[in-house]
């Protein structure tokens, strides 16, 4: 019996050492790093001009998506086919356990991708106008990449808003009896209420991972702030804007819930 209890306990006293010996190691290796890095670290992502790379990546990321877009589009009939010729389309069995046929797939996938266009053109033109007013105090005039890409920005702008138009019209052409009202300011709402019970269930489903999702990122986002701050340069503005949307993101779904034990 006590050879069964001793022999454990030996096994734990002999891993100390080795955990040991790997903390010492970690240490002196992450020590070192520190002492290596640079005493602030260079954004500016650039080639040539200043942050040329990082808006050619923008751009990158915005093609891909657009020509993405277009050929789940393109995959998509204009009218949803009848009953009967549904029938004779291959469906399969997703995890939810609703049957989706590939033009509803690829009709998915292109709202899904319109959506990601329209936020990385609005991410580009936010960052071209702050690069080209901060270039503005400069003594002379902004170049002719700042002033290139800012139009380049508003180009994409108008290209993924309308093609963000074709895909929704397209949506509600197959989906006439969920359409989409542009018109409307609670659009999104609208369209929830005409969902079935099962659909709300699967966006209920999601909007709750979605929610997990943004607590751990926010979570994550404040401790590399936090780390850049102490290796680099202190950055309150940052932590605080994380902070505020971390605290409304955490009230709203609290206020949510609580409205709901009250119907």
């Amino acid at each position: 019996m006590n050879q069964t209890v001793n022999s454990p306990s030996k096994k734990k006293k002999m891993r100390l050492p080795i955990y040991a010996a790997c903390g010492a190691v970690i240490g002196f290796m992450t020590s070192s790093l520190f002492q290596k890095m640079p005493s602030d670290l260079n954004w500016t992502l650039s080639i040539y001009y200043d942050y040329d790379l990082l808006f050619a990546l923008i751009a990158l990321i915005l093609l891909i998506t657009t020509i993405w877009n277009s050929i789940s589009l393109a995959l998509t009939p204009s009218v949803r086919p009848e009953v009967d010729e549904a029938d004779d389309l291959d469906l399969d069995l997703d995890q939810n356990h609703s049957l989706i046929t590939p033009a509803e797939r690829s009709l998915g996938h292109a709202m899904m991708l319109s959506s990601f266009g329209v936020i990385t053109a609005f991410a580009w033109i936010a960052l071209a106008m702050a690069l080209y007013e901060s270039s503005n105090h400069l003594s002379h005039s902004p170049d002719y990449f700042i002033i290139g890409n800012l139009v380049a920005a508003c180009i994409a702008i108008i290209l993924v808003v309308v093609l963000q138009y074709l895909t929704i019209k397209r949506y509600n052409r197959y989906f006439p009896d969920r359409a989409l009202d542009l018109d409307s300011l609670n659009m999104k709402k609208d369209h929830f209420e005409k969902l079935d019970e099962g659909e709300k269930w699967i966006v209920y489903r999601a909007a709750y991972r979605s929610f997990q999702m943004m607590n751990l990122l926010l979570g994550i986002g404040m401790a590399s702030l936090v780390v850049y701050s102490v290796l680099y340069s202190f950055a309150a503005f940052p932590i605080v804007l994380l902070t505020v949307i971390w605290l409304i993101n955490i009230g709203v779904y609290f206020r949510e819930t609580y409205r709901a034990q009250k119907q």
